[in-house]
C-alpha cells in the first residue's frame, strides 16, 4: 500500500513532536526528512527517532528527497517563505498555527495555498482531543439547545523564557489563537467583539517585555448574539489548567482537566490526586497524532482538509483585536482587523 513520504521543517518544540508521532507510525505516512537550519544540533535525536535524510536547507530537502507532503513546524515569521516555495512544487501542506504574526501575511499565505490548490491544514490540535471533540459533537447535535454562553480556562504551569514571545508576536497571537479557534468552534458562530482586562501580574518585572501579558480575561460577543469569557493566565503553578463548558436553551456541557493517574488517596490527612498535567505536550499528546492521521487521511483519500487557512485566518482575526483592546483599553470590533 502506497504512503504518503512527508518531510518535516523545524525541530523546535513542536516540530519534535510531529517528527516523534510520524517515526512512530502515522497510519498511512512515512517520515522520508528533516530540515532546520540549526540542524547540527538536533543530529543526534533525529537519527535515534531513525530519520536518516537530515538537512540545514528545506529547499535542498525538497530536490533531493522524493517528498509528498511537508510538515511545517518552523519560526512563524518563515512560514510565508516556505509557504510560498512548497507551493510551487504542489506538495500538500500541513502548518503549525498561527499563519504568521502579521494579518496581512496571513492571507496571503492562504491565498497562496488556495492558488496552488493543494491540501493545506492548520494545527488546531485541540480540536483532535478526545474531550474536545466530544464537547463539540454534543454542542452541534442540538442536545444542549441553542448555545448561549461559552467559558474557557487556558492556563500554563510555567512562564515562558524571556523574549520567546518577541518573534511570535504577541500572547494573542501566540497562545490564545488556540483559544479563540475553540470558542468559536464550540458555538459555531464567528466573534464579533472583543475586550481585554489584564496585564503583566504574575511577573510585573516583565510588565516592558515586547508581546508579554500574563493574565488576562477576555469577553466575547458572537454574531448570532451569544457571549463568551475566556480566563487566561501564564503561570498556573498547579499545571496545564484546560477548561471548557457551553450553556444552551436545554443545558450545559463541560470537560474537566486530565491527570496522569486517576487514583485518590484518602487519610486522615487529608485527600490526595494528581495534578493536571504539566504542559500542552503532556496534556494532547493523542491529538497531535491524531491531526496528523486525518492530514494524511484527506491527501490520500482526496477528502476536504477538517481545519484550514479560512479558520485560521477567524482566529487570527480575534487576537489581533484582542491585541488591539488590551492595548487602547476598549472594545473592539473584529472587523476593525483588516
Amino acid at each position: 500500500m502506497k504512503k504518503l513520504k512527508v518531510a518535516v521543517i523545524g525541530a523546535g518544540v513542536i516540530g519534535k513532536m510531529h517528527i516523534a508521532n510520524l517515526a512512530k507510525g502515522i497510519s498511512g505516512a512515512e517520515l522520508v526528512a528533516v530540515a532546520s537550519p540549526s540542524i547540527a544540533k538536533h543530529q543526534e535525536w533525529l537519527s535515534g527517532q531513525g530519520v536518516a535524510n537530515q538537512f540545514a536547507d528545506y529547499k535542498e530537502m525538497l530536490t533531493t528527497v522524493e517528498v509528498d507532503a511537508v510538515c511545517i513546524c518552523s519560526a512563524t515569521t518563515t512560514h510565508l517563505e516556505i509557504v510560498k516555495h512548497v507551493a510551487t512544487l504542489g506538495k500538500a501542506m500541513f502548518c503549525e498555527k498561527p499563519l504568521d504574526v502579521d494579518y496581512h501575511r496571513s492571507k496571503e499565505i492562504a491565498e497562496i495555498a488556495k492558488q496552488a490548490g493543494v491540501p493545506f491544514q492548520v494545527g488546531f490540535n485541540r480540536r483532535f482531543d478526545t474531550q474536545f471533540r466530544q464537547l463539540h459533537q454534543v454542542v452541534s447535535s442540538g442536545e444542549i439547545g441553542t448555545p448561549q454562553v461559552v467559558k474557557i480556562t487556558s492556563r500554563e504551569a510555567e512562564l515562558p523564557p524571556r523574549g520567546a514571545l518577541k518573534t511570535a508576536g504577541n500572547v494573542f497571537i501566540d497562545i490564545h489563537v488556540h483559544d479563540f479557534d475553540m470558542a468559536q468552534h464550540l458555538m459555531g458562530d464567528t466573534i464579533e467583539r472583543v475586550y481585554v482586562e489584564g496585564g503583566a501580574i504574575a511577573d510585573p518585572s516583565r510588565a516592558d517585555e515586547e508581546g508579554f501579558v500574563d493574565t488576562t480575561v477576555i469577553t466575547l460577543k458572537f454574531g448570532r448574539g451569544g457571549v463568551g469569557v475566556i480566563d487566561c493566565s501564564l503561570l498556573a503553578v498547579y499545571g496545564h489548567d484546560q477548561l471548557a463548558e457551553v450553556l444552551g436553551s436545554k443545558g450545559l456541557a463541560k470537560i474537566h482537566n486530565t491527570t496522569p493517574t486517576t487514583v485518590e488517596t484518602f487519610t486522615e490527612d487529608g485527600v490526595k490526586r494528581d495534578k493536571p498535567h504539566f504542559s500542552c505536550l503532556d496534556r494532547y499528546p493523542a491529538s497531535y497524532a491524531s491531526e496528523l492521521t486525518a492530514f494524511v487521511d484527506c491527501v490520500m483519500n482526496n477528502k476536504p482538509i477538517p481545519v484550514g487557512a479560512k479558520e485560521c485566518l477567524n482566529a487570527e482575526r480575534v487576537a489581533l483585536a484582542a491585541d488591539i483592546s488590551y492595548r487602547e483599553q476598549r472594545p473592539v470590533y473584529v472587523r476593525e482587523v483588516n
